[in-house]
């Protein structure tokens, strides 16, 4: 130890240790890692505060225990050595607590501004990016995120050093280098309104996200770039920057489809096209085909038992012993069955393909969807011609009258009706069949392939939902629609089978799903599905829901298409008399911007997305009052 002044002392790192009285437990590894790097380029910048430990000779750490575990990790890394000696400030048991509590809580970092002039300054010296990180003990990302805001006009920049702006709003103007541009946009658009969503949105009017499916399918922007296309990059938002040129953006996507269509083609498909938007009602004119497994051969059905047996044998003895090395033998020959069974996959035969084409078409999300095996609706004209023909060629040939045949087959159907209200295992096992073949297979599968008249009807939600594919809960619908149509058979005469063969779960799981694809309670308004709404508000109470963890009213979902007195009132129940209170000297747009703001993070949505589980009057109630 080397005493410098009365209270100042260079300390060797060995003799010092953390003390039990700093405040502060927690620290995360990356920020460690960080000050690290700071203090391997510039040395420790501020001394350690320490106190006298138990042992003569040692100190305790009061006051810079991140310092303290910077230079461990520089120790442990062999970066710095063991015996290094630390300059620390003397002082005693009595104030070690106050004084951690105050590094910790009095202390003000850096502001974006500061950073962005000394990033700036180091970087106008020659110093890299990664020097720069280095050096201030930050990620590289920050340093490039802070360098950016040098394309700012220096009049806004002024703005938000007064705190007339906000750092989201600032980083928003990078998206353009056109100061003109910029100090319009922010001069233009009202105070309220100046979100950095809508600054972005008014600086990049015409060009096309990053998030826009085109260019997810192309592959990101740098596909974009690499093929000579105008890219503004954003690092301050989520999607990651903009491309210029709409209509290379056009080319290239028809360059990648052209060839996808060729390729699928080569398949022998009767035709292929691209469609951009798959509309699913006029897909409905499309009939079908489905790929079939082919017939195994004697040798492969022979291969087929064996691994069928091996997994009975193996799960009957490890159900038995319940030893590891059973269980380890069981689960290898269930994959070997499964990896047999995934190399056996379903074809479309050359027949098929003959009559049958397939579409093209791109998902939300940039992916290739491709719908294989349809069939044009002019061939599926003539193909019910046909049918119709060979059902009157039947008909002429019957043995019974047709009321013979009603009442036979109606009996048989009572029979069927009794029977089953006997059984609710195989009930649940047909209503699941019914619903899955009406909600997830094309609309002809539920007239060649049920008997049961089970009436599903699933009211279209995106039409009413402006946007909708920016709808988290539409996209998870969706998300989940799409799994279990990757589980259940491709086509729909294995649907029976394949009900029968799972458990009573996977189908009370499935029934679940296919359920609640019925619900509407949509309100049209005048009374119109009254009942819908009605029962909906008592199954979202049954349920527990909550509206605010799937809805944020903003301006463009709720504020901007409400009269101005209902958004008074709606701030009014959010926030209180006096936030509302402005709102009734401004315009609509601005109020609109003002109450998205206000409401922002306190949960409230409006009264008509709440459940209630008030069961509706009575048709006699209805009548009294009346």
């Amino acid at each position: 130890m080397t005493k410098t002044d009365t209270n100042r002392l260079e300390i060797s790192f060995s003799k010092l240790a953390l003390d039990p009285k700093n405040v502060r437990k927690t620290y995360t590894q990356a920020g460690i890692v960080e000050l690290a790097e700071s203090i391997a380029s510039v040395g420790v910048l501020q001394n350690l505060v320490v106190r006298p430990g138990e042992k003569k000779g040692t100190y305790l750490v009061t006051a810079g225990g991140r310092r303290f575990r910077a230079i461990e990790h520089l120790i442990s890394n062999k970066r710095m050595p063991a015996s290094v000696k630390v300059t620390c400030v003397l002082s005693d048991e009595a104030d070690a607590t106050e004084i951690s509590l105050a590094e910790n809580i009095m202390r003000e970092g850096m502001s974006p501004a500061d950073e962005y002039r000394a990033f700036k300054q180091m970087a106008d010296d020659g110093k890299t990016v990664s020097e720069i990180a280095s050096r201030f003990g930050e990620t590289e990302l920050v340093v490039t995120k802070r360098l950016k805001l040098a394309r700012v006009s220096p009049r806004l920049f002024e703005i938000f050093e007064k705190g007339e702006m906000e750092l989201a709003q600032l980083q928003a103007f990078t998206v353009s280098d056109d100061h003109d541009a910029q100090e319009r946009v922010w001069d233009n658009l009202s105070p309220y309104y100046r979100s950095s969503r809508e600054i972005r949105q008014a600086l990049t009017n015409g060009k096309i996200p990053a998030s826009d499916k085109r260019i997810k399918f192309l592959g990101g922007l740098d596909a974009v770039r690499e093929a000579g296309g105008t890219v503004i990059c954003d690092l301050f938002d989520t999607d990651g920057g903009y491309a210029e040129d709409g209509a290379l953006i056009d080319k290239l996507v028809a360059e990648k489809i052209d060839a996808l269509t060729l390729e699928v083609a080569g398949e022998g498909w009767k035709w292929c096209r691209y469609q951009p938007e798959i509309d699913y009602t006029d897909m409905q004119k499309y009939g079908r085909v489905y790929p079939m497994a082919r017939d195994l051969s004697d040798e492969e059905q022979k291969h087929l038992e064996t691994l069928e047996n091996a997994v009975e044998t193996t799960g009957d003895v490890y159900d038995q012993s319940g030893d590891e090395d059973d269980r380890l033998a069981f689960e290898a020959a269930e994959n070997a069955l499964e990896d047999f069974r995934a190399a056996w996959k379903p074809e479309f035969s050359d027949e098929q393909k003959a009559k049958a084409g397939a579409i093209l078409s791109l998902g939300y999300h940039g992916d290739l969807r491709i719908e294989r095996g349809l069939i044009d609706p002019k061939d599926v004209k003539v193909a019910a011609q046909a049918c119709s023909d060979t059902a009157s060629d039947e008909k002429a040939g019957s043995d019974h009258s047709k009321a013979l045949v009603a009442e036979l087959t109606a009996r048989k159907t009572a029979a069927l009706r009794l029977e089953l209200a006997r059984n609710p295992n195989l009930a649940l096992v047909v209503s699941v069949h019914s619903m899955a073949i009406k909600t997830l297979y094309e609309y002809r599968a539920a007239w060649t392939h049920g008997a049961v008249e089970v009436s599903l009807d699933s009211a279209c939600l995106e039409t009413h939902i402006k946007e909708a594919g920016q709808c988290a809960d539409l996209d998870a619908i969706e998300r989940v629609r799409e799994s279990w149509k990757s589980v259940l058979p491709v086509d729909p005469a294995d649907l029976w089978d394949w009900c029968m063969g799972v458990s009573q779960e996977e189908l009370l799981r499935l029934q679940a799903f296919l359920v609640a694809q019925t619900i509407n309670a949509i309100s049209h308004g005048d009374g119109f599905n009254g009942a819908g709404v009605d029962h909906g508000n008592r199954i979202g109470a049954a349920l527990d829901l909550d509206m605010a963890d799937h809805f944020q009213p903003t301006a463009e979902t709720y504020f901007a298409r409400v009269k101005l007195d209902v958004i008074h009132d709606s701030l009014v129940q959010a926030c209180g008399e006096e936030a509302a209170a402005p709102v009734l000297k401004m315009k609509k747009k601005e109020a609109a911007a003002y109450a998205a703001e206000k409401v922002a993070g306190t949960r409230w949505v409006p009264n008509i997305m709440t459940f209630t589980d008030e069961a509706p009057a009575s048709e006699e109630v209805i009548q009294e009052a009346a």
